[in-house]
């Protein structure tokens, strides 16, 4: 369960890597309890950014293999379906990212991605549900028509590494994908 401490919202819009990253470091001084909005851009590169700094939490929580490559692929994943299907070229999108470090050790985190809905594929979360459910359905069925199907993994891959995927809408006007993860203290972190 994330624990929510006050949000930050941090614009790397326009900014280069290396500006982007300067500005995110700061969020690092408080790793057991991050809680900020990035908006940035719907262009790709952005992507890199965030999947590196997702990365620099797992390293000061020192959660490695295979936990923080999995959430590294989830994460760009995510954003990349955002730019690519649920935004435009000079829209605006954002990630929440929140993590919370318990007690007994045990990292819990939270990212939420937000697409403006006017990219050329772009879905509300209705329709997510939807396609969602068929693709699990279809996953059962191996040979034939899954097997043929772009994108049906994405469900079931994330499904079966995260805690909870949730869709809802965004008041960016688009959709929003929220995935949850907690990983005990004896699972790739010491």
């Amino acid at each position: 369960m994330i624990k929510v401490s006050r949000m930050f919202t941090i614009d790397i819009s326009h900014l280069a890597y290396e500006g982007a990253m300067q500005k995110l470091t700061p969020m690092l001084s408080e790793p057991d309890n991050i809680s900020c909005q990035i908006d940035f851009d719907a262009d790709h590169g952005n992507s890199k950014i965030i999947r590196d700094f997702i990365g620099q939490i797992f390293d000061l929580h020192m959660i490695e293999h295979p936990w923080k490559g999995r959430f590294i692929l989830i994460t760009d994943e995510l954003i990349n379906n955002a730019i690519e299907h649920g935004s435009s070229k000079g829209d605006i999108d954002s990630c929440i990212i929140e993590t919370y470090k318990d007690r007994d050790g045990e990292f819990s985190i939270s990212l939420e991605v937000h697409d403006t809905g006017t990219g050329k594929d772009a879905k509300d979360a209705t329709h997510m549900e939807s396609i969602r459910n068929d693709r699990l359905d279809d996953h059962d069925n191996v040979d034939g028509i899954y097997m043929e199907k772009r994108g049906r993994g994405l469900f079931h891959i994330t499904e079966k590494l995260v805690d909870k995927l949730s869709f809802s809408a965004s008041p960016r006007g688009g959709l929003a994908v929220k995935i949850e993860k907690s990983i005990p203290k004896t699972v790739g972190n010491l």
